[in-house]
């Protein structure tokens, strides 16, 4: 269905929080705008949750560029409102599932209000009665959980696949993923509490006693998948087994350490990198892969993810203090009508 509007007395403004000014937590604010339309080839979603994450830290303080003033949140389910210009197979009332994180086309996020824009293709329908917080929470990590396992490291049933981060949103999923591959042996590397790993984990190493752990030739791993950084992916890639392959997703730790050129060659090692929001663009074929095999592992029960957290949209604020002080759980979700 192509350019399908509500009347125009049915669009009202939005609630949505806004960054004006790049800086800590207490720059989230709460205000009404004017209610977006869609452009060709995007849909407006009224929001049930959107999603928060780490990456939503870093373009609020301002370590990744981001055009001022801003709304962030780059995942959200909840109901088509309008669809715009040459979108097929969509319609008003479809409950769907959207990334809003395809920067390549231009700024969008946008998440953390009430109606949202999407491009069509980064937008999946979801299937009656599913859990829109649950999907909420997995849309972002799950889609660079997939890639990453699938398509850059092209996991198989004989590897061995460490995560680093493992007790954060984005580790968790990669966890639980590897398993579903299925794969010989999964370890998590969490910094405390080793409770906090998934269940899905084989092992589970403390950040402190990685560097050990893996200098043992019998841990050496097939496949490392790494939004961390620093000492741990060092580490990692030192001791990775002959056509073992390093995928780097992040830099939570801040520190980069130099990769030797040398080290890729002598150790016959691959390391790749993926940064979904300039690249999902470019390769829709490969996310909508990954969006309709996240949902239906979701449907069938498959892919166990937790329960997230669920805050008040007006609360982002405090959501993103937790971030600060490192005691959010892996994933909360904002509801939209709160």
């Amino acid at each position: 269905m192509t350019g399908q509007t509500r009347p125009a007395g049915k669009l009202r403004g939005v609630r949505a929080i806004v960054v004006r000014e790049a800086g800590d937590p207490s720059a989230l604010r709460l205000e009404e705008l004017p209610a977006p339309s869609p452009g060709p080839g995007e849909v407006t979603v009224d929001v049930t949750y959107a999603g928060t994450g780490f990456v939503d830290t870093l373009f609020r303080s301002g370590a990744l560029p981001a055009p001022l003033p801003f709304v962030p949140g780059i995942e959200v389910t909840g109901t088509i409102r309008e669809v715009g210009e040459g979108v097929t197979g969509l319609a008003s009332g479809d409950v769907v599932g959207a990334l809003l994180n395809d920067f390549g086309r231009g700024w969008r996020a946008g998440g953390y209000a009430s109606v949202a824009v999407a491009h069509h293709t980064m937008t999946v329908p979801l299937p009656a009665g599913a859990d829109l917080a649950r999907v909420t929470a997995v849309l972002i990590n799950g889609v660079t959980a997939w890639l990453a396992l699938r398509d850059l490291a092209r996991t198989a049933s004989t590897d061995s696949v460490v995560v680093l981060g493992a007790s954060g949103g984005l580790g968790g999923t990669t966890c639980r993923l590897a398993a579903l591959l299925p794969t010989r042996r999964v370890t998590g590397v969490v910094s405390r509490d080793v409770s906090r790993a998934p269940a899905a984990c084989t092992d589970v190493v403390l950040s402190d006693g990685f560097g050990e752990w893996i200098a043992d030739p019998a841990n050496a791993p097939d496949v490392v998948i790494d939004p961390v950084g620093g000492e741990l992916r060092a580490a990692a890639f030192g001791h990775l087994a002959p056509f073992g392959r390093q995928v780097i997703l992040g830099n939570a730790s801040g520190d980069d350490p130099p990769l030797s050129g040398d080290g890729i060659w002598h150790g016959s090692r691959v390391v790749s990198g993926l940064s979904l929001g300039a690249t999902a663009h470019l390769v829709v074929p490969q996310i909508q892969a990954a969006l309709y095999g996240l949902v239906d592992l979701l449907a069938r029960g498959a892919l166990d993810e937790p329960m997230p957290a669920v805050a008040a949209l007006g609360d982002a604020a405090a959501v993103h203090q937790a971030f600060a002080d490192r005691t959010a759980p892996p994933k909360t979700v904002l509801d939209a009508s709160a």
